[in-house]
């Protein structure tokens, strides 16, 4: 029958067994418990087996991949002339806000004068061309005249 017990135990043998092969240095030596169960587990062998082959690439990757001595001075080198470029275009754009607010005062002076140099100028007098053509009345300009209200009341005496 099938052994739930047995297989908890095989369980946790292998995962001790994993743990340690990972947790410990190349070649440190293994219990007896353990190499006996890792000659049996086909499982844990192939573990064992993936876990020395990522130690020598890793080993051997580490060693191809030493940076030179000129390394860290070309990096922060690298990292300095990155740091001034930006530098240089945020002083550009910091000399934006300051030129807005000069043509905003500016503009604004411009205006005021402009302003009060056509309220005080004189109004145009008209061509003798214009004149010839007679005047224009306006609605708005000319002043009521009493007259008009006074003649309802003669016609209804019947004076004419």
């Amino acid at each position: 029958m099938f052994n739930l017990l047995g297989m908890k135990k095989s369980y946790d043998d292998c995962r001790l067994l994993r743990d340690s092969l990972e947790d410990a240095a190349e070649g440190a030596p293994l219990s007896a418990a353990q190499r006996e169960h890792l000659v049996v587990c086909a499982d844990c062998q192939e573990a064992a087996d993936a876990i020395s082959v990522s130690r020598s690439v890793l080993h051997e990757a580490s060693r191809a991949a030493a940076p030179g001595p000129w390394f860290a001075p070309r990096v922060m080198a690298a990292i300095a002339a990155r740091e001034a470029e930006l530098r240089q275009s945020l002083d550009a754009w910091a000399a934006v806000p300051r030129l807005a607010a000069r043509l905003t005062w500016v503009s604004a002076l411009a205006l005021l004068l402009a302003s009060t140099w056509l309220y005080q100028s004189p109004k145009r007098a008209q061509n003798p061309a214009n004149q010839s053509q007679g005047t224009i009345e306006s609605l708005f300009d000319a002043q009521p005249s009493g007259a008009a209200d006074d003649i309802l009341p003669t016609m209804e005496n019947g004076h004419d």
